[in-house]
């Protein structure tokens, strides 16, 4: 669910503002929006703070290297210390790199001392460097003296004298250099040694990373408490805080208001607000919690918390999509094997696709790709099912007719969800979700006709009452679905805005058919993931060829590397498929547009999350 918030605004002295921020950020339930844009010296001078620490830890290994001791050093004095060490090395960086290219540009001119130029100047004689190509080098400017100090390529590099200016029309002057070689490759090797003496410092202060990861936490609660402040609004002797908070903890913030001398006003949000989102869901659904936060999304304020049909289904494509059992006990392993590294949420939901994936794996034969009649000669049939055995003639219909089925109810789920959320505001736009059930169910049949000639209507002995275009009772359903639609997609005083709704029907309707096909390549990725890893075996171990020892290690690690390429490919096709069933299809018909900003209070920033 999600949970109900309200709107809060917090009323206290402006002496006392300070005092009132601490407190409020200690109930830490008030997510906090700014009266005004936030800005000051206190602010900058906090962010920039947390900004060097957090370019000091950057700095610092993260692993502490063995006989690396903690330093006595205060852990401010110690980040001010490496951030004056991170300048330098920045400093010796750019100087190598601007030295190197110089020594780029010069070495094809051997080794010379430039500090004799302006002696040879003062009497006189001028000199000039050219780079000019060796098949057509141009003639010298009379009274000029050449010599050639080097060739690179298609190129002479030369020195040319003359006791006045002269320019040499066709070849490339290149600039006097202000050091030798030897002086920056000097340079460049001591401050190359600068840089490592750095490095050293850096991975001695590993040992105090723990002391300036608080400082850090620390450095970003101010930078918080300093937002709220300065967006505080200003009444003269009052400032307030506006934000929200859960329901369900206005008593507390009630408690805190009458110890502190704060004033309250708490409502109900309006349309206008844009109220941050908090999902309490079952305990079982909470991993599907890890997929909203990888991509980024939340369902809006006044929509719904589909986390429970997420995970059911998420879980299931995820199955279908990877489809081989043998890949998902490799993810079971990899899961269990890394299980205290991985957040909570990510773990458990890997333990549930993982598991899924290898009963589905199991129950239609597919095995690393292993062919599906060496699987039935030794034994594996007795775990498939005669409707998803692989070796029966109908069984691709079948799984297709499957997808054609989990899709019809996928979005009949979202429509009568919708219809009890209408019934409860007594809206008779209730009447146009049961159509779209009604133009659902039709898509479904039309679908299994024209795509897998009716397969899933022959189990139910393919009755004339559920063939599309004959006039059976099916199509009456479907039309009657479609009236449904027309007449309450829009109340009578919206018509007048909305009319071009009435215009797109056709297209929606086409849409929604388009949304039941579209559950088919959960088989069409899953039978791809088979074929690909299948091809592979078979291509790297011929059955009709001998396998020699030597062929065979070179073998293990070719298919190895396929399938390790294989299951990227099918973890793509749950990223791309599985995710977008639900967040598209689905979301669409339920009508969940993803909008949400998720609910940040106003507290202090755990240690841990640093």
């Amino acid at each position: 669910m999600i949970v109900p918030m309200l709107k809060l605004t917090l009323l206290c002295r402006a002496a006392d503002r300070s005092s009132a921020l601490a407190a409020l950020r200690d109930l830490g339930v008030l997510h906090v929006t700014p009266s005004v844009a936030p800005s000051g010296a206190n602010l900058d001078a906090a962010r920039a703070k947390a900004d060097l620490l957090k370019r000091v830890l950057e700095a610092i290994p993260a692993k502490t290297p063995e006989g690396a001791q903690k330093t006595a050093t205060d852990p401010e004095k110690l980040a001010a210390d490496l951030q004056a060490l991170i300048d330098t090395r920045k400093t010796a960086s750019d100087r190598i790199e601007a030295l190197r290219a110089e020594t780029a540009r010069i070495a094809p001119f051997g080794t010379f001392d430039p500090a004799g130029i302006p002696a040879l100047a003062e009497k006189g004689i001028t000199l000039k460097l050219y780079r000019a190509p060796l098949k057509a080098t141009p003639d010298l400017p009379e009274g000029v003296c050449a010599e050639q100090l080097g060739v690179q390529k298609t190129d002479g590099y030369w020195a040319l004298f003359a006791s006045s200016d002269f320019t040499w029309t066709g070849a490339e002057e290149i600039r006097l250099p202000e050091h030798s070689l030897s002086e920056m490759e000097q340079t460049i090797s001591t401050l190359t040694a600068r840089l490592a003496d750095a490095e050293k410092r850096f991975a001695a202060a590993a040992a105090d990373r723990p002391a300036l990861e608080k400082l850090l936490a620390e450095a970003e609660s101010t930078v918080k408490f300093e937002e709220v402040a300065a967006g505080m609004g200003d009444a003269g002797v009052v400032n307030y805080v506006t934000g929200f908070i859960p329901a369900r903890d206005l008593p507390r913030v009630e408690t805190a208001a009458a110890e502190n001398g704060w004033g309250l006003l708490s409502a109900e949000p309006g349309p206008e607000d844009d109220v941050p989102v908090l999902l309490k869901q079952p305990r079982w659904a909470r991993p599907i919690q890890a997929v909203f936060d990888g991509i980024n999304i939340l369902p809006g304020y006044k929509e719904a918390d589909v986390s429970v049909v997420f995970m059911l289904f998420f879980s299931l494509f995820f199955a279908m999509i990877i489809g081989d059992a043998g890949y998902g006990l490799i993810f079971l392993a990899l899961t269990l094997l890394f299980a205290k590294k991985m957040p909570a949420n990510a773990r458990n939901l890997l333990l549930v696709t993982s598991s899924a994936t290898i009963v589905w794996g199991l129950v239609t034969g597919s095995i690393f790709g292993i062919s599906q009649t060496w699987l039935a000669d030794h034994g594996f049939a007795k775990l498939w099912p005669e409707y998803l055995n692989p070796l029966r003639e109908r069984s691709a219909q079948n799984v297709m007719g499957m997808c054609f089925l989990i899709g019809a109810i996928q979005i009949t789920i979202g429509h009568l969800w919708n219809v009890w959320d209408l019934i409860k505001q007594k809206s008779t736009k209730a009447l146009e979700q049961l159509g779209w059930v009604c133009t659902t169910w039709y898509m479904f049949f039309m679908a299994d006709n024209m795509v897998i000639g009716g397969n899933m209507a022959k189990y139910l002995g393919s009755p004339d009452c559920l063939k599309p275009f004959t006039g059976s009772p099916l199509d009456y359903v479907c039309l009657a679905g479609i009236v449904l639609i027309a007449l309450f997609m829009m109340k009578p005083s919206e018509i007048k805005d909305g009319w071009f709704n009435l215009a797109l029907l056709p297209l929606n309707i086409i849409n929604n058919f388009t949304d039941v096909v579209s559950y088919v390549r959960l088989y069409a990725v899953g039978a791809a993931g088979f074929a690909v890893a299948n091809a592979f075996n078979t291509m790297i171990f011929d059955p009709s060829k001998p396998i020699t020892i030597a062929w065979g290690i070179c073998g293990a690690l070719l298919v190895f590397l396929a399938h390790t390429l294989n299951i990227l490919l099918c973890v793509m096709g749950v990223l791309v498929h599985g995710i977008r069933l639900n967040t598209l299809e689905f979301s669409n018909h339920k009508g969940i547009s993803w909008s949400g900003a998720p609910y940040r209070p106003f507290a202090k920033v755990p240690e841990t999350t640093v």
